[in-house]
């Protein structure tokens, strides 16, 4: 009987009168011929206990039948970009939100589960993440962030994309994108690894099955797309870009602020819109939150993108 998960979390942490942790624990695989009466996670710093949250046989129960449900919908060869795994776990745990307050920032996840009497541990470090890059916003103006890891949607439950968000703009009805042919910006400087450029924007018509055999899954799911890598291991996506517009190529260097494509629809997108990560490591590597430098609210404070819908204004584009 054992338990397993990744051995690092990246959290955000946000100082307002308290500590607000916030990290996200994907899975944790239960190997056993029963699963477990009982999971307790622990949330600490240096030994301190700051949260504990305990489950009983019946929610255990429940979510395992959940991810009964949800794992086979995963592809094989999405399995590293989701969960970081190279295999189907036959039994899991899975997407256990931590956010709360408390006088400090957790630094260490510890999980117990107990099969009658018989104890396994798990220690898993949290680590709050500080990019050692520069960033600005990659869109210039007013706009629309969604999607932000506080949603705890499907971005965040991909390993890759924990920390990413989608960014758009509207007419005054909130129902007609605006935001297509818009310029898209380094937003650190670093070299072009990657760029695919060719696709249409998606449309009813679009066959997005047709695309991945021709072109692969990553070009099915971003569509148009650059990656630049920076410095520390960090890498940028930039996705959905517009048919033609990208102006970078793979080898070169870029600054922050140069403009390597524009807003598009194309891959799994249904609207125009820029969605963007970092990511450490390789294209299925995990995600990790950046701050950008020239982001505010459009009453003119700092905007972190804590809220699951944000309405930002980034000023200049330039360091």
């Amino acid at each position: 009987m054992s338990i397993k998960s990744d051995r690092v979390l990246y959290s955000v942490i946000r100082e307002e009168h308290m500590v607000h942790n916030d990290f996200f624990l994907r899975y944790l695989e239960l190997d056993g011929g029963t699963p477990p009466s009982a999971l307790v996670f622990a949330c600490l710093t240096e030994g301190r206990e700051l949260l504990r949250v305990c489950y009983g046989p019946e929610e255990i129960a429940a979510r395992l039948a959940y991810a009964q449900e949800e794992l086979p919908r995963y592809r094989d060869s999405s399995l590293g970009r989701i969960l970081g795994l190279d295999h189907r776990p036959e039994r899991a745990f899975l997407h256990e939100h931590f956010s709360f307050f408390a006088s400090l920032a957790a630094d260490e996840l510890r999980v117990e589960a107990d099969w009658g009497g018989k104890k396994e541990e798990l220690t898993i470090s949290v680590v709050p993440y500080e990019s050692p890059n520069r960033w600005r916003f990659p869109l210039a103006g007013t706009v629309l962030v969604t999607d932000t890891h506080p949603s705890v949607n499907s971005h965040r439950w991909c390993r890759n994309s924990e920390f990413a968000f989608d960014a758009g703009a509207f007419d005054e009805t909130l129902t007609c994108p605006v935001i297509g042919g818009s310029p898209v910006f380094a937003a650190c400087g670093g070299v072009v690894e990657e760029v695919f450029d060719g696709l249409n924007d998606t449309d009813d018509g679009t066959d997005l099955a047709q695309i991945e055999a021709q072109y692969g899954e990553h070009a099915r799911i971003d569509g148009n797309h650059v990656l630049i890598r920076h410095p520390g291991g960090e890498r940028s996506l930039y996705a959905h870009l517009q048919k033609g517009s990208v102006s970078v190529a793979a080898g070169e260097s870029v600054q922050a602020g140069r403009q390597i494509g524009r807003v598009g629809s194309s891959g799994s997108s249904w609207v125009p819109h820029l969605h963007f990560h970092v990511m450490l490591g390789g294209i299925e590597g995990p995600g990790v939150p950046v701050r950008f430098e020239n982001l505010t609210t459009i009453l003119g404070e700092p905007c972190m993108l804590e809220d699951t819908v944000n309405l930002v204004r980034a000023e200049g584009i330039l360091p």
